[in-house]
This record gives structure tokens, C-alpha cells and sequence, in this order.
């Protein structure tokens, strides 16, 4: 069985849309260089446009923000803190969006000191019971990364895998909502126990799941 947020969708054209915030549907994945910034900034817009609080006019370079709300939202993320060389944690991504955006939107930060298993059952029971995607962080020796998790598949009443969009990635419209996929493989007992792959990067790798952003519409 999968489970997909249901504002991810496919338009006439097989492309994947969403309803924005002006209540017509928008492209949804953005691939790291559209933007400034690193993989989180494209992980939360990707997942403010899902929540319909912006459109995709408003994540255009030149683009004339008609809200102070979104103006601040994008002056923070790309242009106070623009390209995001060393990364950027997730508190400290929290307190952007709250201090730019907290009057559209609320942001929880959790899962900070959680097992990698109870940190895999809250982003399905987000998806599952809110209809709304998660931002997750995954890690290994050699990586941080951040991707939007959108939906999941189950077997037997166990998570089998993750599906995200990974704006590290390719997209290809037409095939599938997402473009990455973290499986859980039951088999390995050291300390990274899911296996990531993305779209367009030939390898995989072995990581363990880390912290989530749950950002809501208020």
C-alpha cells in the first residue's frame, strides 16, 4: 500500500503540481541551483507550496513579492542567508521561518533525540493522519542532507520505504510523485540502516534518519 500527500499531483501535461496558494495548480520540485541556498531552503519551499501558503511566482528570481509576510520569507532564506555554504541545522532553519514567516505558518521541530525507528513512525503518521509532507534530515560519515518526505509504502503493517523529493536530484515528470526513495533494509545491523537513492545519482547510500521539520498552515 502507498500513501501519497494528496496535493501532489499530475496536471494534463504529466507534470507534478500542486494547488498554490492562489488556488491554481504549480510545478512543485525544485532542483538545487533554481535557487540560492542548499538543500533544506529547497526542502521547505518545496513544502510551502504543498501547503498552498506560497505560489511558484513567488520563488522566481526577479519576483515581486506582493505580501510583506512572503518578502521577508525570501529575503531571509536567500538573500540574509544566501547559499548556506556550511549548511544550516534545523534549529536554526525553525527560527527563520518563524521570524519571516510565523504569522502564515507554525514549524515544530522534533525528533531531536529520538531512535531512528520512532523518528520513521512519526513522519508516517504525519503523512498518514495530516495529509501534509515532513522535512527530514539524514546523515551518514560522509553526508547531511535534507529532503521532503511525501509519502510511504507499507507491507504487512510495516513501513517498507520513504518516498521524497530530493532537490539534489533529477526529476522526471510523468513517472512518479517523488524522486527518492529511502528503504528501511531489515538485514543491516550497524548504525545506518536505511538505503537511500535518488533519482539521477547513481549510487546509494546507507543513512540513518535524523531530526524533522513539521511546518503547518495556521
Amino acid at each position: 500500500m502507498k500513501k501519497i500527500v494528496s496535493n501532489l499531483k499530475f496536471n494534463d501535461k504529466n507534470q507534478l503540481v500542486c494547488k498554490g496558494k492562489n488556488g491554481k495548480f504549480c510545478p512543485v520540485f525544485k532542483k538545487q541551483g533554481s535557487l540560492d541556498g542548499a538543500c533544506a531552503t529547497y526542502s521547505v519551499v518545496m513544502n510551502l507550496l504543498i501547503l498552498s501558503v506560497i505560489s511558484d511566482t513567488d520563488t522566481r528570481i526577479y519576483a515581486e513579492h506582493k505580501t510583506r509576510d512572503i518578502k521577508n520569507l525570501f529575503k531571509v532564506f536567500c538573500n540574509d542567508h544566501g547559499m548556506h555554504r556550511d549548511g544550516q541545522t534545523f534549529y536554526k532553519i525553525k527560527k527563520m521561518l518563524l521570524d519571516s514567516f510565523g504569522k502564515i505558518i507554525d514549524v515544530k521541530h522534533t525528533c531531536t533525540n529520538c531512535s531512528a525507528l520512532e523518528t520513521l513512525d512519526s513522519i508516517v503518521a504525519i503523512i498518514k493522519n495530516d495529509d501534509k509532507p515532513v522535512i527530514v534530515s539524514v546523515h551518514n560519515n560522509y553526508l547531511c542532507h535534507a529532503m521532503l518526505a511525501v509519502g510511504y509504502e507499507k507491507e504487512d503493517d510495516k513501513i517498507t520505504r520513504l518516498f521524497l523529493l530530493d532537490p539534489d536530484g533529477d526529476y522526471i515528470h510523468g513517472r512518479k510523485r517523488w524522486n527518492a526513495e529511502i528503504e528501511v533494509n531489515k538485514e543491516r545491523k550497524n548504525q545506518f540502516s536505511y538505503i537511500s537513492s535518488t533519482d539521477g545519482i547513481k549510487s546509494k547510500s546507507y543513512v540513518e534518519l535524523d531530526d524533522i521539520l513539521i511546518l503547518s498552515k495556521l
